[in-house]
């Protein structure tokens, strides 16, 4: 498979699927603990919601840096150099929305409970 980064944008990779596994393992075994195996697509739901949440965090750290300026010496103009950190062009926050979408999904298996 072929990914398009620049920066540090390849990190929406394992920010994204690290957390959903984590938490939703976490909250999948608890609701086994608890007698609810039957919801446990509500694990996957909570652990792709904490992806987009871990995931905005990351991008907004990595993407709201201050520019650094410089000055051109042949036009004495300031220059601002800024680092966009982005997966196919999309900046690395913005892929959380996707993300959250896709956490709705399991939501709707509540409809046919």
């Amino acid at each position: 498979m072929l990914f398009i980064w620049s920066g540090w944008g390849i990190v929406v990779i394992p920010v994204v699927i690290g957390t959903a596994v984590a938490v939703g393992a976490l909250g999948g075994s608890a609701l086994r603990a608890l007698g609810h195996p039957e919801l446990t697509f509500l694990a996957v739901s909570l652990g792709l919601f904490a992806a987009a949440a871990a995931n905005w965090i990351v991008g907004r750290r990595l993407n709201g840096r201050p520019p650094r300026e410089l000055i051109d010496p042949a036009t004495n103009q300031r220059v601002l150099l800024r680092r966009r950190h982005a997966l196919f062009w999309v900046p690395v926050q913005y892929w959380s929305v996707p993300v959250a979408l896709a956490a709705l999904v399991p939501l709707l298996a509540l409809r046919n409970l």
